[in-house]
């Protein structure tokens, strides 16, 4: 039983690492990337690589929380209440709905509140791991 919720929290983390992964590869293609010639073949590579990450950045987000939301259902069903696990799962449920937000809304305001958040959640993720408390 407990294997099984423990299985649902890394799928969970690791669509959140491959959602949160779009800040990261957008600003090594800002930084480091534009730079090169336009020729360049890494240049063309990457591209398309950041082309995928930022398509399907929301489907990994989405996924991230549904199985976060599983997982803290089936920890507390389970095995036991984890306070960071709850904080975390808070944290996951605001940055959905800003990401909802941005979807629909007006997307300059609420990115800067939600990429804040995002690196925020990745702390209580790492640290929800190493605690478990």
């Amino acid at each position: 039983m407990e294997k099984f919720g423990e299985v649902l929290g890394w799928i969970a983390a690791v669509c959140f690492f491959i959602a949160v992964s779009n800040i990261f590869v957008k600003g090594f293609f800002k930084n480091v990337v534009v730079k090169m010639p336009k020729s360049c073949v890494f240049r063309s590579i990457y591209q398309y690589f950041m082309k995928l990450v930022v398509r399907y950045h929301r489907y990994f987000g989405m996924a991230a929380g549904t199985f976060a939301l599983v997982h803290l259902c089936w920890q507390t069903a389970n095995v036991r209440v984890s306070y960071s696990g709850i904080f975390v799962a808070a944290l996951m449920a605001v940055t959905a709905v800003l990401g909802i937000a941005i979807a629909y809304g007006r997307k300059a305001d609420i990115v800067k509140i939600h990429r804040p958040a995002a690196l925020i959640i990745l702390a209580a993720i790492i640290f929800h791991m190493i605690t478990k408390i």
